[in-house]
């Protein structure tokens, strides 16, 4: 997910995002930074949200995250993914991570629920190790979902 959200804050820095959290709490504002900063930290542990003004709101803990929503936006091609890991991880997580991966092509029709909300709803537009974006007609609203934070998965 921090890979994903370095990208929304230099890809998307004036639309507003809903981070929805795998409690079922919200927040929303503009994408801020990566903290402790800066952004390219490889051990940032919160995602800060803004105002419209550039203010700090609230900081949200990445591990938490089930969703990142940009809306009013158009999916960036521009956005690259990590490659799976190597070794694949083995266990309880990495089988849900394939499963979910296995249930979910592209193209596939879904609503995505985690923390008793629906976090993503539309198409499957990408589906890589870690992440399925979901997004709504002509590519807009794109929603990055944590396949690790995924929990009812309706076709």
């Amino acid at each position: 997910m921090r890979n994903i959200l370095q990208q929304i804050i230099s890809l998307y820095p004036n639309d507003t995002v809903i981070v929805a959290m795998e409690s079922g709490n919200n927040a929303s504002g503009r994408p801020g930074s990566l903290l402790p900063p800066p952004n390219t930290n490889p051990n940032s542990g919160l995602f800060q949200l803004v105002n419209n003004q550039g203010q700090p709101q609230e900081a949200v803990s990445i591990c938490r995250i089930a969703s990142v929503r940009i809306t009013s936006a158009t999916y960036n091609k521009a956005i690259t993914y990590l490659p799976a890991p190597d070794p694949a991880p083995q266990g309880c997580g990495a089988d849900c991570q394939n499963a979910i991966r296995a249930y979910l092509p592209v193209g596939t029709k879904v609503d995505i629920n985690a923390g008793g909300q629906t976090v993503a709803q539309g198409t499957v537009k990408i589906n890589e190790y870690g992440v399925v974006v979901v997004v709504g007609p002509n590519d807009n609203d794109p929603t990055f979902v944590s396949t690790c934070k995924a929990e009812i998965l309706t076709k």
